[in-house]
């Protein structure tokens, strides 16, 4: 039971008393100004009892703050419904009170050109073109590309086999305000094969970096706050490990968003230059037809000599064995002879 239970501010009906009474229980009441002394003596005791837990938690309780601040970081979506919702709620509440004021006003223009400014798009674009003259076209494009503030990313001429046409892939990179530009300049140089572009929206993404960036930022201030009191070394160093967890995370988020900012703010065309005719075999002089011929009839005749050279060697190899196979047969060969002749003639 709390020491106020029995304090029932309540005013007494007898107006003859001229003090306030407080309703202790039933049959009994004692003047306002005692049930206040008590209450103050109470409270006091309560303070002094408290002063030294709230100075021995100081620390753990900032810490816990730090640690609450980076897991926030990490996941600031999750409070744009919450901050959705109290926006609707405020939105509810004025168009009860006027709903037709409401229902009149049209959209601002203002806010749409600022959610229009807010969109961040990343653009790419692909084009393939088919001219006469591959190498004016590269030429002509490095001419495009000063023009228009770009940059050459890759260039890929591997050449062709006979009778295929040429085909050289670059890889370019101009700002996203002279995208358009580029690519009308860019088709002047030959007939149109194939073009696309695409854009995927970062608007998002940025937002989001951004958030998580600067709640990191709020929470290494709250570390290096808590690391300017004094405490422990143990307690020092556990601010200090959580202190570079958290600027490695701001430094990794950072990165990323400059990596995204950079990829709005320039577009990247992938460009194919074709040649509209087959590659011709070069001709050879007569001269020269002549001298590979004699280079080839010359190293036909010279493996043909050694595969001769080789066989004669195999042969005086095996030459014992030769030798008894033919004798063997040149002997057989003679007996059935013999043979043959001492037989009688048949009638």
């Amino acid at each position: 039971m709390s020491f106020l239970d029995g304090c029932d501010r309540s005013v007494t009906t007898e107006r003859s008393h001229p003090l306030q009474f407080l309703k202790l229980s039933p049959g009994l009441r004692l003047p306002f100004p005692y049930c206040e002394q008590q209450v103050g003596r109470k409270v006091s005791k309560m303070r002094l009892g408290t002063r030294s837990v709230q100075s021995k938690t100081v620390w753990a309780v900032g810490l816990l703050s730090a640690i609450a601040l980076v897991g926030c970081s990490g996941a600031p979506s999750n409070l744009a419904p919450s901050e959705t919702a109290m926006s609707d709620l405020e939105v509810a509440t004025s168009g009860d009170q006027a709903p037709a004021a409401r229902e009149a006003a049209p959209a601002s223009p203002v806010a749409t050109s600022n959610f229009q400014s807010r969109t961040q798009l990343i653009k790419q674009a692909t084009l393939q073109l088919e001219m006469a003259d591959v190498d004016a076209a590269i030429a002509a494009v490095s001419d495009i590309l000063a023009q228009y503030q770009g940059d050459l990313l890759q260039l890929s001429d591997a050449g062709t086999a006979e009778d295929q046409p040429r085909q050289v892939t670059l890889q370019l990179r101009v700002p996203q305000a002279n995208l358009e530009a580029t690519l009308t300049a860019l088709k002047q140089l030959g007939e149109v094969n194939h073009q696309a572009i695409t854009a995927s929206d970062v608007s998002g993404q940025l937002v989001d970096l951004q958030a998580r960036i600067r709640n990191l930022r709020k929470s290494e201030e709250s570390l290096l706050a808590i690391m300017e009191r004094s405490g422990s070394i143990a307690e020092v160093l556990e601010v200090s490990r959580e202190l570079s967890t958290v600027r490695e995370a701001i430094e990794r988020n950072d990165a990323q968003l400059q990596s995204l900012q950079n990829q709005v703010a320039y577009s990247t065309i992938n460009l194919t230059l074709m040649s509209d005719q087959a590659v011709a075999p070069p001709s050879s002089p007569i001269g020269e037809t002549l001298s590979q011929t004699w280079e080839t009839a010359s190293g036909a005749m010279q493996t043909m000599s050694v595969g001769l050279l080789q066989v004669l060697l195999w042969l005086l190899a095996f030459s014992p064995y030769i030798g008894i196979l033919v004798l063997s047969g040149w002997l057989g060969r003679r007996t059935w002879q013999q043979r043959r002749s001492l037989q009688p003639p048949i009638d």
